[in-house]
């Protein structure tokens, strides 16, 4: 099976083109080789996998560690804070972001 040979921008503003991959039989996924140069994965790697809204999510963890890298910063708790406060800070986060969520 062959990918599109179009050029992949991988950003968070929209998505990119729509690849074709396959799931085998014994539930292995394979991503196409661009989409794996895109993120960093050329020679594997470990990787995120999450569940949203019925859709399915993966992250490189460098990205993840990025993510959390720059939510401790924006916190101000960077410098301050252990992990297990920033784990908690997020958590309280989480938990009013998700009741924020269910009065819309």
């Amino acid at each position: 099976m062959t990918a599109s040979r179009k050029h992949i921008e991988i950003g968070a503003a929209s998505p990119g083109p729509s690849l074709r991959g396959h799931v085998s039989e014994a539930g292995r996924l394979s991503l196409p080789a661009e989409l794996r140069r895109a993120v960093g994965l050329e020679r594997g790697g470990p990787v995120r996998i999450e569940l949203i809204d019925g859709m399915i999510r993966i992250r490189t963890m460098q990205d993840v560690k990025d993510r959390i890298r720059a939510l401790a910063r924006d916190s101000g708790l960077a410098d301050k804070a252990s992990v297990a406060d920033f784990l908690d800070y997020r958590a309280a986060e989480r938990a009013d972001e998700v009741e924020k969520a269910g009065k819309h």
